[in-house]
C-alpha cells in the first residue's frame, strides 16, 4: 500500500464510544501514526501515538481485553451462581474486603450490563484475541470461554436496569432457565419422534 502512495495507521478503540463519543480514548501505531494524530487532533478525538508497527495498537487492545472482557465473563458466572444460591451479598462482601475500594455490586451491575448490550460484539473480539494467543503457540483457554460467556449473555437480548444488579442478574438466570427448559424439550420431542420412527 506504501509503495502505491497510500498512508496507513493502525487505531484502536480503548474504551466504550459511549459517553465520550469522539472523546474516546485511541491508540495509533505505525509509520504514519504523527501524521494521523494531527488529523484526529484537528477533530478533537483523543488520541495518542504508542511505537510499533501497524498492529501494535490491536494487539494492545486484544492483550487488555483478555483481563478486561475476562473479569467481565468471572464477574458474571460468578455473581450469577452467587444469586442463584441466594449467597451473592456474602461472596461480594469478601471480595470487597480483598479488593478494598473497588466496589464490587455497582461493578458487577455494570459488567452484567455490557455484557447484555455488547456480548455479541464482545465474543467476536475475544476469539481474535484467542487467534492471536494461538498464533503465539500459547493456549488460548481463558479467551475462548470468555468469548462463549459474552456470547451467550449477548444473545438473551435482555432490556434491564444496569444499576439494580440483583434484578439483572434474576433476568439473566431466567432467560437460562428458559432457553435450558426449551433445549430439554426439544431434545425430549427429538427423542420421542426417533421411537416412533423406530416403531414404525
Amino acid at each position: 500500500m506504501e509503495a502505491a502512495g497510500v498512508r496507513y495507521v493502525d487505531v484502536a478503540v480503548m474504551a466504550p464510544v459511549r459517553p465520550r463519543l469522539h472523546r474516546t480514548p485511541l491508540l495509533v501505531s505505525g509509520l504514519n501514526s504523527d501524521a494521523a494524530l494531527l488529523v484526529l487532533g484537528r477533530l478533537g478525538m483523543a488520541a495518542k501515538a504508542v511505537s510499533g508497527e501497524v498492529g501494535a495498537a490491536s494487539s494492545i487492545k486484544l492483550c487488555r481485553s483478555i483481563m478486561i472482557k475476562g473479569l467481565e465473563a468471572l464477574t458474571a458466572e460468578c455473581v450469577l451462581a452467587g444469586r442463584h444460591l441466594g449467597i451473592e451479598d456474602a461472596v461480594l462482601a469478601t471480595l470487597d474486603e480483598t479488593f478494598p475500594g473497588f466496589g464490587w455490586e455497582k461493578r458487577a451491575a455494570e459488567m452484567l450490563e455490557r455484557a447484555i448490550v455488547h456480548g455479541r460484539r464482545r465474543a467476536a473480539e475475544m476469539r481474535e484475541s484467542a487467534a492471536m494467543i494461538e498464533s503465539m503457540g500459547l493456549p488460548g483457554r481463558m479467551s475462548h470461554a470468555t468469548a462463549i460467556w459474552q456470547q451467550q449473555i449477548g444473545e438473551l437480548e435482555l432490556a434491564v436496569d444496569g444499576s439494580d444488579l440483583a434484578a439483572t442478574a434474576d433476568a439473566i438466570l431466567s432467560a437460562f432457565n428458559g432457553t435450558r427448559r426449551k433445549a430439554h424439550g426439544s431434545r425430549r420431542a427429538g427423542q420421542m419422534q426417533k421411537s416412533i420412527q423406530r416403531r414404525k
